[in-house]
C-alpha cells in the first residue's frame, strides 16, 4: 500500500507550494532507496515516468523501503525553467524561450556559468542554513527521505544523444552500471563549496550510503522514448541492491 506525504511551503510572496512524496514498504526488511526527480523545472522525464513506476512497484514484491519524490520543485516545473526565482520579476519568463544556441541564457542574469544562486535546488542539499523556498524544500526532503536512505537515484535531463550517469565516487559504480546508461561520467570527488550541495555528492558521504545521478537526454520537452528505459533502470538498481530477485537487464554495454 502506497503512503502519501505532502508538505506545503510558501514562497517569498506567500504563494503556497506543495511537494509530494510516496513511500512503499516491501514485504521484508531491506535497503532504503529514494528516487527523486524534478529538481530542475525543464527536466520532465523523471516527473512523467515516476507515477507509472510507483504504480508498477505498488503491485510488485520487493524488500526494503522505496521513497519516490516525483517533483521536488513544482513551481520551476510550471515555468519550464531550471529554478524558481521567487524574489525576481517572474513576468520576465514570458519573454524566455529555449534554444540550444543559448543554452545557458537566463532572463534574470542568474545563469549557472555567471553566478552562484540560492535558487538552484541541487546546490542546497544537507545545508540546514540555506534560506528560501528551495532551501526549505531540500531540508524537508533530506531530513525525511534522502538523508535516511542507503541509495539515492537522482533523475535529471540534459541535452545529449543518449542518457548518461554522473557519479562522484568509485563505491557507487555497481549501482551506476546497473542503471544501464552506456556512459558513466566520473565527477570530481572533491568539488568546490557550491557543488558540494549536489544531492548525489551529499548522498554518498555516509558509510552505507550511495547516490548517483541519471540524466535523460531531453530538456524542455517530453522524451517519451526513454520512459521505459528509465523504469527498467530503476528496477535494475533495485535488483543490484538486492531489493528484488532476478538479474539486471541491460540492452547495451555500459
Amino acid at each position: 500500500m502506497m503512503e502519501t506525504q505532502r508538505k506545503t511551503f510558501h514562497d517569498a510572496n506567500g504563494r503556497a507550494i506543495t511537494v509530494t512524496a510516496w513511500t512503499l514498504h516491501g514485504s521484508a526488511p531491506g535497503p532504503v532507496m529514494t528516487v527523486i526527480a524534478g529538481q530542475h523545472g525543464m527536466e520532465h522525464s523523471g516527473p512523467c515516468l515516476l507515477p507509472e513506476f510507483a504504480q508498477e512497484m505498488d503491485a510488485s514484491e520487493f524488500r526494503g523501503t522505496l521513497h519516490i519524490i516525483p517533483c521536488a520543485n513544482p513551481p520551476a516545473l510550471e515555468m519550464d525553467y531550471e529554478f524558481y526565482p521567487e524574489r525576481e520579476d517572474l513576468s520576465r519568463i514570458k519573454d524566455y524561450y529555449y534554444s540550444r544556441f543559448r543554452h545557458n541564457y537566463c532572463p534574470w542574469n542568474l545563469g549557472r556559468d555567471s553566478t552562484v544562486t540560492l535558487y538552484n535546488m541541487n546546490r542546497l542539499w544537507n545545508r540546514p542554513d540555506m534560506p528560501g523556498l528551495a532551501g526549505e524544500i531540500t531540508r524537508w526532503l533530506w531530513s525525511e527521505f534522502c538523508g535516511r536512505s542507503n541509495l539515492i537515484i537522482d533523475l535529471h535531463c540534459l541535452q545529449a544523444r543518449k542518457p548518461v550517469v554522473y557519479n562522484s565516487f568509485a563505491k557507487n559504480l555497481r549501482f551506476a552500471a546497473a542503471l544501464g546508461a552506456e556512459r558513466i561520467a566520473m565527477c570530481d570527488p572533491n568539488p568546490d563549496e557550491n557543488a558540494r550541495g549536489n544531492l548525489s555528492w551529499q548522498g554518498s558521504l555516509g558509510r552505507n550510503s550511495y547516490a548517483v545521478c541519471l540524466e535523460f537526454s531531453v530538456q524542455h520537452a517530453l522524451g517519451e522514448h526513454e520512459y521505459e528505459f528509465g523504469k527498467q533502470a530503476l528496477r535494475n538498481v533495485m535488483c543490484a541492491a538486492r531489493m528484488t530477485d532476478g538479474e539486471v537487464k541491460i540492452t547495451h554495454p555500459v
